[in-house]
């Protein structure tokens, strides 16, 4: 007589009855990878630091009905949940993933998550997608370049939600172009950190001033001193109905929205991205302000806007502002100012605002580009990725 089946179903019972007393709920995340097909890969696998993932030995991902798509199912019991995960897709095992270690939040329900890993590029480029972008608010052209992060030509199903608005685009990576003949070097920054898993990848789209104009185009107020200023909020339409829409549309794997749209300048730059991150919250998300020029119209920033605008940016959208040690005492003075007044008004510091004096920093390009890493590694750090319920 044949009792094994019976055995079978007594030992299930067991374990069921097993997980129920652990309190085991049976939850599932379903890991998706993502990444177009080459004859450079064999396979795809994945390693972690729980759910039976480890380090040392990969776990070999399944083909799926969706195109160019591999997935692996994880189980987790319900003392899980809420816990962040670490792991990182490979390439046959051997060859791993360029970037932070990837980051997911245990949802409380069954989900799937999304990975779209890059193995083999590590620098991004930037190129010039228009030289002659007319702008109907200003009734003027200038040139846009745009920095394109490592994965983008590789992994090509990607789509780039972290995406900066950045001014006087002639200075930020060519030193053919730039003031003074030195550039910022933003591409050679965000592409270390991205290497080193500092940072998340980000998009940067540069818009050149127009020379004459930019004191106009980047001041919100006429400052009777300089006969001149007030076309900020021109530019900052200008750039909303006509510069985004136009990267949107060349570039359809970016979104230029809330809540990862970010706008970071200098001097006056620093000026107009404050501006527009503490007047129009809704548009952008993220705000670096680097040596900004508070002091313009004795320092209206706080007279006028502030008070005008008296609500700091909901859903605690960070704020990044800085100065160098060595630069004029109206512009340190600004930043001691208008941080101060920030706090006031409820921002936290090193939670929603970060400030930061650079010992030895002049205002120039130069000392600007030696410390962008500073807010790029507090705007974009790696974030834990989203997670979508399945069931």
């Amino acid at each position: 007589r044949n009792i094994q089946p019976r055995m079978q179903c007594v030992g299930i019972l067991l374990v069921l009855a097993s997980w129920c007393a652990t309190g085991i709920t049976g939850e599932i995340l379903t890991v998706a990878v993502r990444y177009p097909p080459t004859s450079r890969i064999s396979f795809l696998a994945l390693r972690g630091n729980a759910l039976g993932l480890n380090w040392s030995k990969g776990k070999k991902l399944q083909p799926t009905q969706r195109p160019h798509t591999y997935a692996i199912d994880l189980h987790y019991t319900k003392a899980d949940i809420g816990k962040t995960v670490e792991m990182k897709v490979l390439a046959d095992d051997q060859v791993w993933q360029i970037g932070a270690n990837e980051l997911v939040v245990l949802p409380s329900v069954q989900s799937g998550v999304e990975l779209y890993p890059f193995f083999f590029t590590h620098a991004g480029h930037y190129e010039y997608p228009i030289y002659n972008l007319y702008s109907p608010q200003l009734n003027n052209t200038r040139t846009m370049v745009v920095y394109l992060p490592p994965s983008y030509n590789e992994n090509t199903l990607k789509n780039y939600k972290n995406v900066i608005i950045m001014h006087d685009g002639q200075n930020l990576f060519n030193a053919s172009t730039s003031f003074g003949g030195v550039a910022w070097k933003c591409d050679k920054t965000v592409d270390l950190l991205v290497n080193e898993g500092e940072m998340d990848e980000v998009v940067i789209v540069g818009l050149y001033n127009t020379g004459q104009n930019r004191i106009n185009e980047y001041t919100y107020s006429y400052d009777k001193k300089y006969k001149a200023g007030g076309e900020g909020d021109l530019y900052l339409d200008f750039i909303r109905d006509t510069a985004i829409p136009f990267a949107q549309k060349k570039y359809s794997r970016l979104t230029l929205s809330q809540p990862t749209l970010g706008i970071v300048g200098s001097s006056l730059g620093g000026l107009i991205s404050c501006y527009a991150g503490w007047t129009r919250p809704a548009e952008y998300g993220i705000t670096g302000c680097m040596s900004s020029s508070f002091w313009w119209n004795n320092f209206d920033f706080i007279s006028y806007v502030m008070k005008k605008w008296p609500t700091i940016p909901p859903n605690n959208q960070p704020i990044y502002e800085d100065v160098g040690s060595e630069e004029p005492q109206s512009m340190q003075e600004g930043l001691k100012r208008v941080s101060k007044a920030m706090l006031e008004r409820g921002m936290v510091r090193n939670k929603t605002l970060w400030t930061y004096v650079q010992p030895g920093g002049h205002h120039n390009e130069y000392w600007w580009g030696k410390r962008f890493w500073r807010p790029m590694d507090i705007l974009y750090p790696p974030r834990p990725r989203a997670t979508t319920p399945t069931s």
